[in-house]
């Protein structure tokens, strides 16, 4: 008979895998604490949360096909849990390369993700550098379009745009004949 605390434990691993667009799956258990909390501090900025739970509860909370990447893990097993993948993929991969932690796989929209498709995911632009990229594109054929205009107008003797817009003015000003 399962316990009580382990029941409220698989409910609410449950609910946050359920909801969560993405998780990690880690062996944190190289971290030491304060690099827990500065790891923590880190996805809280990313807007991702570190749960960290036992191997069984965790079995019963995720699908089928994402069990097989946590059957060797024993004990405790971390589940990051990202709205964002990219910006979560980019902090867990940073501590990966430093030996403080070790990436057991992940999932992705009910899918799956291996140790090579996380790597991929983690050399991504975050979302904030591709919307400044998406800026720049749809940006850029409006700003030639006004430096050709601006050639145009020196080529042709208008000079700067505030002189014209003073002759105006006068033009307005002459008698009409």
């Amino acid at each position: 008979m399962p316990s009580l605390i382990n029941e409220l434990m698989l409910s609410e691993l449950t609910g946050h895998t359920a909801k969560a667009e993405t998780c990690i799956l880690i062996d944190y258990s190289r971290l030491k604490s304060e690099d827990t909390l500065k790891f923590r501090s880190d996805l809280r900025k990313a807007g991702a949360k570190l749960k960290v739970s036992k191997v069984r509860l965790l079995r019963r909370s995720i699908p089928a096909s994402a069990a097989k990447l946590i059957e060797k893990s024993k004990g405790s097993v971390g589940v990051v849990v990202a709205s964002d993948m990219v910006a979560a993929a980019k902090i867990v991969a940073e501590l990966a390369k430093e030996k403080k932690l070790e990436v057991r796989g992940g999932l992705m929209d009910g899918a799956a993700l291996d140790l090579a498709a996380f790597k991929k995911i983690a050399e991504l632009p975050s979302k904030h550098q591709l919307q400044g990229m998406l800026v720049n594109v749809l940006a850029a054929p409006i700003v030639g379009f006004a430096r050709v205009i601006a050639e145009i107008n020196k080529k042709q003797g208008g000079g700067d745009a505030a002189p014209a817009a003073d002759a105006a003015p006068a033009a307005e000003a002459a008698p009409a004949v």
